[in-house]
């Protein structure tokens, strides 16, 4: 029988929050925590999530502009979501990542990452990427990648059969 919208929908808003509690509060002194994203929004319809990051100062480049590293991290971080609440159970590393840059972003804006899965294999997911200023609504970067279903039963089954004796 096949999962309801509004329960997949109620799945995929738990794990948004669960992710963000996860960077944002486990992981704040990471990268991740430090780039204080927030919910902006998900369809488990249109398989899609978005997250929000404040441009702060630290993450400017020579020029005063939103480093590329930074943009990239924010994709990765987004798109790093939807792929893993596709892998269920599995861990799911990346594969490949590939940010095309469109126009620069300024401290003070807020960009918005958009993800959506194009594909949802039982190996491999793939996924798109959008950012946009908040300020403009103009896109600022575009991103395509492949994420891997990795199953990990087995050594799971093992941790637990360790930790029994």
């Amino acid at each position: 029988m096949s999962e309801t919208v509004s329960s997949g929908q109620k799945r995929l808003e738990a794990h948004v929050e669960k992710t963000l509690r996860e960077n944002n509060v486990i992981q704040k002194d990471s990268i991740n925590g430090m780039m204080r994203g927030y919910d902006a929004g998900c369809s488990y319809d249109e398989k899609w999530l978005a997250f929000s990051f404040p441009v702060q100062q630290w993450q400017v480049n020579r020029v005063g502009n939103l480093h590329g590293g930074i943009i990239c991290t924010a994709f990765d971080l987004t798109i790093a979501a939807l792929a893993r609440f596709y892998a269920g159970e599995n861990f799911a590393p990346t594969i490949s990542l590939d940010v095309k840059y469109v126009r620069p972003v300024k401290v003070g804006d807020t960009m918005t990452v958009k993800a959506t899965a194009v594909s949802t294999g039982r190996r491999i997911t793939q996924l798109i990427g959008e950012a946009r200023s908040e300020e403009s609504g103009k896109i600022v970067a575009t991103a395509a990648s492949v994420y891997m279903n990795v199953d990990t039963s087995a050594e799971k089954a093992a941790e637990n059969k360790k930790s029994v004796r």
